[in-house]
């Protein structure tokens, strides 16, 4: 694969599906970005209103907030990590499906109304004309008012596997084709706070408070630190 091409919907699926049959995050807890969303939600009055959860995956972060938030549903490209989380989560059947969020469309003439949207380390995955459209993207779904949680990577991280910078931005940010890993041969972008302000303003967002860069340290014999960009962010009403 050339370093000029991004990865089709495919070649994502079905490296997720690989990494979900290896289990991958089987054991690990939500993340703690979950209870800031269900605190922020509830403090609104927004945990009965109309959300999507993009890349569910599994379950590991999309059930806890499904548990308290009844009408939000959960998309993922991965088949596998779909039957996955119905094997483990078989009460969300009607509320979670497989299908690519660059394909959602307005075809019932409600998608707009959407009040929420969550992307837990979804839009960080392909090259920087992706990464637009997913921000174009939430901006069509979302009403005027709408809440957007996102956590994505951090231009901070000590990228650890083998892998290649294919394109850099004025912003700082940056994407990699990785060489090496459970990502080899998929393109991952990594985002400065610059970066993402630009973007979200460009889609007539304003980012609530201030956004929070977490880090965390690898277990050895892995070594570095992996860093994660958290935000809340209202679509403007004009």
């Amino acid at each position: 694969m050339g370093y000029e091409k991004d990865n089709t919907d495919s070649e994502i699926a079905q490296r997720w599906d690989h990494e979900y049959e290896s289990g991958r995050y089987e054991d690990e807890q939500p993340v703690s970005f979950v209870s800031v969303i269900i605190d922020e939600l509830c403090r609104r009055g927004c945990e009965s209103r109309r959300g999507i959860y993009v890349g569910c995956g599994s379950g590991r972060n999309y059930a806890p907030l499904a548990a308290v938030c009844d009408n939000l549903h959960g998309i993922d490209i991965s088949e596998s990590g779909i039957n996955r989380l119905l094997k483990k989560y078989p009460e969300y059947a009607e509320r979670v499906s497989c299908e690519s969020f660059l394909d959602l469309c307005d075809d019932a003439g409600d998608m707009a109304t959407l009040d929420y949207l969550v992307s837990i380390q979804a839009f960080q995955h392909g090259d920087e004309q992706t990464v637009e459209k997913y921000f174009e993207q939430t901006a069509s779904l979302l009403r005027p008012g709408g809440l957007l949680f996102l956590r994505v990577n951090s231009s901070g991280t000590n990228v650890y596997h083998s892998h290649k910078i294919i394109e850099r931005n004025h912003n700082g940010g940056f994407t990699v084709i990785y060489l090496d890993g459970p990502k080899k041969g998929l393109n991952v972008h990594f985002f400065t706070k610059c970066e993402l302000k630009s973007r979200l303003h460009r889609f007539g967002f304003e980012i609530l408070g201030v956004p929070v860069e977490k880090t965390e340290r690898r277990h050895p014999p892995k070594t570095g630190k992996w860093m994660q960009w958290e935000l809340s962010a209202v679509r403007r009403t004009r």
